[in-house]
C-alpha cells in the first residue's frame, strides 16, 4: 500500500470513528442566565448540577448568572429579537409561548425519544407543545399553597382557614396596622402575579375568565370572586412585590401569604425564633390553582455541537437522582412523577403537602393560543384592573367590564 494510501486509510477511520464516538468538546462555554441563580435551594440544586455536569464534559463550562426576575423575560426578549440568546434557555412557562411562537426555540421531540420523558413526566409537560411540536421539557409544575404565622393567628384567636369566608375573617383578626402587622401579603404593586393571586379566588370558586372562546369578566359569579379578592387587598401592605411580600412573611410581619412550594426552602432564612411558627396547608378553595412553573429549551437554530450538549444538559437535569435532588433541596414537585416515595412523604410532612397540592392543581394559566402568545400584555392590562381596584372606589363589575373592553380590542379571541 502507498504512503498516499495508507494517509487516506487512516483519515477514513478516523471519520468512522469520529461518528460513533464524538470528540469532546474543548473550551465551549455555555451562557446561562436565570432568575434562580441567587435562590435559595434553586440555587444550590443549578450549581450542583453543573459540577456534575462539566464533570462528564472536560473542557465545557456553564455560565450560570442572575437576573432579576422583574426585568427576566424583557431582558431575554431583546436578546432573542438581537439574535442573541443565551445557549441554555431558561423560562418561566407563563411565557413559553411567547417565544415559540416567534420561532426563537428548538422543536425537541426527536430528542425527547431518546429519553424517558414523554411517559414519567407530569401531565403538565403538555404545556411545552406549540402548534404540534414540544419546544421545551418542565422542571416545575406545582399547585399553590397556604402559608401562615401559626402564633399570629393565635393571638388573634383565628383557625387555620378552611373556606375564603374563614380566611378574610382570619385576614381581618391578625391585622394591626399600627404595629405593622398584616393579615396577608402579596403583590399590590403593578405585575403580573397579580393575575396568578386573582385566579386563586376566581377559579378557586369555579369560576372562569373565559366562556367558550369569549372573555367572561362581566359574570356574576367572576365579579363575586373578584370582590373577595379585592377585599383581601386591603389587609395587605401598599406597593408590595413578591420578593418583599416573601420577605415580611419570613420577618414575622403578616398571618399570611398565597405563594407557591418554592418559598419552603426560603422559610430558612427567617430568624431562629421565628422559622417554627411558619407553617404550610392548603389553600381554603373548592379548587386549588397551579401550573407549570418554569422549563427548560434550547434556542433554535444553535450550532449542532452546542445543541447536543445544551440537550445533554437537559437529560441530566431530567435525570431520576437530579430530579430527587430537586425535591429534596427546593421543596418543590419534580417535573418527573413519582421521585418522591410514600415513606420519604410520611418523613417530610412538607413534601407531602406539596405532591399533593401538585396533584390536585387545575392549570390556571390561559391556554387559548391568543392569550399564551401574548400573556405578558394580557396579564399587565389585568394588573391595571387591579391596581384601579385599590386605588379607586370604582365598582368591581364596572373596572372588569372596562378590562373585558380593554382585552377585547387588544386581544381579540377567534
Amino acid at each position: 500500500m502507498s504512503k498516499l494510501a495508507r494517509i487516506i486509510a487512516a483519515l477514513a477511520t478516523m471519520l468512522v470513528l469520529g461518528a460513533t464516538e464524538p470528540v469532546a468538546a474543548q473550551g465551549v462555554t455555555l451562557d446561562f442566565p436565570s432568575w434562580q441563580a441567587e435562590e435559595p435551594g434553586f440555587a444550590e440544586w443549578w450549581k450542583g448540577l453543573i459540577s456534575e455536569y462539566e464533570a462528564r464534559h472536560p473542557g465545557v463550562k456553564v455560565k450560570l448568572y442572575s437576573i432579576p426576575f422583574a426585568n427576566y423575560v424583557n431582558q431575554l426578549t431583546v436578546r432573542f429579537a438581537g439574535q442573541n440568546p443565551p445557549d441554555i434557555v431558561h423560562l418561566p412557562s407563563r411565557n413559553f409561548a411567547s417565544f415559540a411562537s416567534q420561532q426563537w426555540l428548538e422543536p425537541i421531540d426527536d430528542l425527547l425519544m431518546t429519553s424517558d420523558i414523554a411517559s414519567k413526566w407530569s401531565k403538565m409537560q403538555t404545556e411545552m407543545s406549540w402548534n404540534g411540536k414540544t419546544y421545551g421539557v418542565l422542571l416545575l409544575p406545582y399547585g399553590n399553597l397556604l402559608y401562615y404565622n401559626e402564633k399570629l393567628l393565635q393571638d388573634a384567636g383565628a383557625k387555620v382557614p378552611t373556606t375564603p369566608a374563614e380566611w378574610l375573617d382570619a385576614m381581618a383578626r391578625t391585622t394591626n396596622r399600627d404595629k405593622g402587622q398584616f393579615g396577608l401579603v402579596t403583590t399590590t404593586a403593578e405585575h403580573p402575579n397579580m393575575f396568578i393571586d386573582a385566579a386563586t379566588w376566581v377559579l378557586g370558586e369555579k369560576q372562569d375568565w373565559l366562556k367558550g372562546n369569549k372573555y367572561n369578566f362581566t359574570d356574576p359569579g367572576v365579579v363575586a370572586a373578584m370582590d373577595q379578592f379585592r377585599k383581601s387587598l386591603t389587609y395587605a401592605p401598599p406597593g408590595t412585590n413578591s420578593a418583599s411580600a416573601r420577605q415580611l412573611f419570613i420577618d414575622g410581619k403578616a398571618a399570611f401569604l398565597r405563594d407557591g412550594p418554592w418559598v419552603w426552602a426560603t422559610l430558612q432564612k427567617a430568624k431562629p425564633e421565628t422559622r417554627p411558627l411558619l407553617k404550610m396547608a392548603q389553600l381554603p378553595f373548592p379548587v386549588i390553582t397551579g401550573g407549570a412553573s418554569n422549563s427548560l429549551h434550547i434556542p433554535a437554530r444553535l450550532e449542532a455541537q452546542r445543541k447536543k450538549l445544551v440537550w445533554e444538559f437537559i437529560a441530566l437535569a431530567a435525570s431520576p437522582a437530579w430530579q430527587e435532588k430537586y425535591v429534596q433541596l427546593t421543596g418543590s414537585p419534580a417535573g418527573r412523577i413519582g421521585v418522591i416515595g410514600p415513606e420519604q412523604a410520611k418523613k417530610n410532612l412538607h413534601l407531602s403537602a406539596i405532591t399533593l397540592a401538585a396533584e390536585k392543581a387545575e392549570n390556571l394559566f390561559p391556554m387559548q393560543p391568543a392569550l399564551r402568545e401574548n400573556y405578558n400584555e394580557f396579564a399587565t392590562l389585568f394588573s391595571r384592573a387591579v391596581v384601579r381596584m385599590q386605588s379607586s372606589l370604582q365598582p368591581t363589575d364596572a373596572i372588569l367590564a372596562n378590562l373585558q373592553k380593554e382585552l377585547t380590542a387588544a386581544i381579540p379571541l377567534p
